[in-house]
């Protein structure tokens, strides 16, 4: 017989102390318990695959050539630009302005259906793309708005930087990576 692939022997080996062990049935308050937690977190809605699109970014009015095809110029960089994304059947348009400080951003928004109905209300939130994640819960975001029920919103006052930026229509999440701001 051909030993097992270095990969797949720890598996053999998990399988023959399984069956030589002695199992017992857990004690009823253990059980309980686990029929607890599982009760309680069927109660929260879970995020799936299908409920989160992540969104690609269409156009930037800050790349060079855009006035070639027709679309005004922005100049310089210090100016207001736009950014429109898509995720799924929705479209994000961002108007990004810097302040006079020059160190943060307003950003104005709208989600908009491409199957020409309202997306709803929500809410939006923009968080530090760099900013370590903790292992269990969520990092605060910086910035978080309601969606209003023709999709617009305004974020003020963010840092310049690279942010994730979340909507939520009820259990529709739209993901808009690596901002950049």
């Amino acid at each position: 017989m051909d030993p097992l692939p270095p990969d797949t022997a720890w598996l053999a080996d998990v399988r023959a102390a399984v069956a030589h062990a002695d199992l017992v049935e857990p004690p009823d308050w253990v059980r309980e318990r686990a029929h607890r937690l599982f009760r309680a977190r069927t109660g929260t809605p879970l995020t799936t695959l299908l409920e989160r699109v992540r969104a690609s970014l269409l156009f930037d009015s800050r790349r060079p050539g855009l006035a070639a095809v027709g679309v005004r110029s922005v100049g310089m960089l210090d100016g207001p630009w736009q950014l429109l994304y898509r995720g799924g059947d929705v479209d994000v348009d961002l108007l990004v302005r810097p302040n006079q400080d020059g160190r943060t951003m307003n950003v104005r928004g709208q989600a908009l259906s491409l199957l020409g109905e309202y997306v709803g209300m929500g809410t939006v939130e923009a968080t530090p793309a760099d900013m370590p994640r903790p292992l269990h819960g969520q990092v605060e975001p910086s910035a978080r708005t309601e969606v209003d029920s023709s999709g617009e919103f305004a974020l003020s006052n963010l840092e310049r930087g690279r942010y994730d930026v979340l909507l939520r229509f009820g259990l529709r999440e739209i993901e808009l990576s690596g901002v950049e701001l």
